[in-house]
């Protein structure tokens, strides 16, 4: 019978109510953390319907990207997993790197194979994982092959272990056996270690390709539904050859070469100190029970041991030592730093496809996660089936270069006669040019001064110096107080920021640094 993954697993049990669910980058100077209020997700390329047409970035499709590396071009490495293709990323467009197209099976999917070759003739079967050490050369954990491939950098590929059979012997090359890799990662010394996940081990291939396992094997057997029996991973801490893991996913390689690991089943981010000889827990928890071959997956962020992650793969490390990782089935990107557990971006356990601010863009199974040599944070989000990036909002190219206060509506300049004012540590903006930007209609009252703004069924009264305003819907009255009182420039009235921001619906920040008013709808 056929292992069953995470990912069929929990699916399985939402189903029957179970569980409820050379191209240099432009430098942006991005350095984000998660108390930014200024980063917001992008779609770098790709759609929502599938395919693995190349081309421009806003037409190239995929199917299942499941990973990222930076080439030493600059140029982003994405496996795209279901069309069992290698592709890369520039400015400007996607372009075929390595792998055949064989075509589509009777159920109409790709084909995959196997073959050692150059880049254009060479094979593959449902690639993951990518790392690239200091020589620049490449490694990809091929899954559905049992096997980790190496490109080297005159684009000749060949197999480094495995030998296209299941299993889990050690060896060295093709004597060594695999069970769906899903990871690599290289360190300083050339050793590749592999999340070697439904084998629910770590291994090691050494620099003369001898394969060995680290860690120990699991012999958990689960009977997970009625009749339905299977071997499954396990947990245990302590030195390297007695942890267990259960499918472990994600790997990556810190400054002092020792190796974090994402422990899938297990819902944690454990540590493997090589010179210490010892597995810790890095964040997350929760306990393996009988009845099933995977801890509960859950959400919460906060002190590390009370995080709660469901399905963590992806990994990578800030330049600051902050850990990100893909939080696969919360459908959220989460930071790890100073004991801490927080969210970057994404709304957790709620998958979609919107790009936006950080909190309120959506995901749909990211898998991996790569800095571009610009900062910028690249996410590859596997199921909606494009390569997604954070980064600080975008300033246009025509932004006054004085010193007043500027004011853009998703990232656009909004021309105004008069600058926005700051009092009281508050930011007022001419309602006119602000109000008309979002779509009101505004007229003023000659006599009272007074400015309506009316959008929709609602209609707003405000009068200057007033520390209220009136709305109106369908005759119903209400007083919305504002945080400071408005003010009057050269006959023209200004309305508080938070004004604009509770009634329309944006995300609205202070850049003090550029002094700019940002004013973004959540969704773009």
């Amino acid at each position: 019978m056929k292992k069953m993954t995470y990912k069929a697993f929990t699916a399985l049990c939402v189903s029957i109510g179970l569980l409820v669910p050379s191209a240099a980058w432009a430098a942006t100077d991005v350095t984000w953390t998660s108390s930014s209020k200024l980063y917001e997700v992008r779609t770098l390329t790709g759609k929502s319907e599938i395919g693995h047409g190349n081309g421009a970035l806003g037409s190239a499709t995929f199917f299942h990207p499941r990973s990222a590396v930076v080439l030493p071009d600059g140029k982003l490495l994405i496996s795209d997993s279901s069309n069992h293709l290698l592709r890369t990323v520039s400015v400007n467009a996607v372009d075929a790197y390595a792998g055949l197209n064989l075509g589509e099976d009777a159920s109409n999917m790709p084909i995959g194979g196997y073959n050692d070759d150059v880049l254009a003739k060479s094979a593959f079967e449902q690639p993951e994982g990518l790392s690239i050490d200091a020589q620049g050369n490449v490694y990809v954990a091929d899954s559905k092959n049992n096997a980790i491939r190496k490109i080297a950098k005159d684009g000749k590929v060949t197999t480094l272990a495995g030998n296209g059979l299941i299993g889990s012997a050690d060896g060295a090359g093709s004597k060594a056996t695999f069970y769906e890799p899903s990871d690599v990662a290289v360190d300083g010394k050339g050793n590749v270690f592999v999340a070697d996940t439904l084998n629910n081990v770590i291994r090691k291939i050494a620099a003369d390709g001898t394969v060995t396992t680290l860690t120990a094997s699991s012999t958990r057997v689960v009977e997970y539904f009625p009749g339905a029996v299977d071997t499954a991973g396990d947990f245990a801490e302590g030195a390297i050859a007695s942890a267990k893991f259960n499918e472990p996913s994600g790997l990556a390689i810190d400054g002092k070469g020792n190796l974090y690991v994402s422990d899938r089943g297990n819902q944690r981010i454990r540590y493997i100190d090589f010179a210490a000889d010892n597995v810790t827990t890095v964040a997350g928890g929760g306990e393996l029970v009988k009845q099933s071959p995977y801890v509960q997956g859950e959400y919460a962020d906060g002190v590390a041991a009370l995080a709660r992650f469901n399905a963590p793969e992806g990994l990578t490390i800030a330049s600051d030592g902050t850990l990100v990782v893909a939080d696969s089935l919360n459908h959220a990107i989460r930071l790890i730093k100073d004991g801490k557990v927080s969210t970057l971006a994404g709304v957790p356990a709620e998958y979609g496809k919107d790009d936006g601010v950080a909190g309120s863009a959506q995901f749909n199974h990211p898998t991996d996660v790569a800095i571009l040599n610009d900062g910028r944070l690249v996410i590859v989000d596997e199921l909606g089936n494009k390569v997604r990036v954070l980064q600080k909002y975008a300033k246009p190219a025509n932004l006054p270069a004085d010193k007043g206060i500027k004011i853009l509506l998703n990232g656009a300049l909004i021309s105004t006669d008069v600058p926005a004012q700051m009092k009281s540590n508050a930011v007022l903006l001419p309602v006119n040019a602000v109000g008309t930007a979002l779509g009101y209609k505004v007229s003023f009252d000659a006599k009272t001064k007074a400015a309506v703004l009316t959008k929709g069924e609602a209609t707003y009264t405000v009068a200057p110096n007033s520390t209220s305003v009136t709305k109106s819907v369908k005759g119903k009255i209400e007083q919305l107080k504002l945080n400071v009182p408005t003010m009057m420039v050269n006959n023209r009235m200004f309305l508080p920021v938070r004004f604009f921001a509770s009634e329309s619906g944006l995300d609205i920040q202070w850049d003090a640094v550029e002094r700019i008013v940002v004013l973004r709808y959540l969704t773009f």
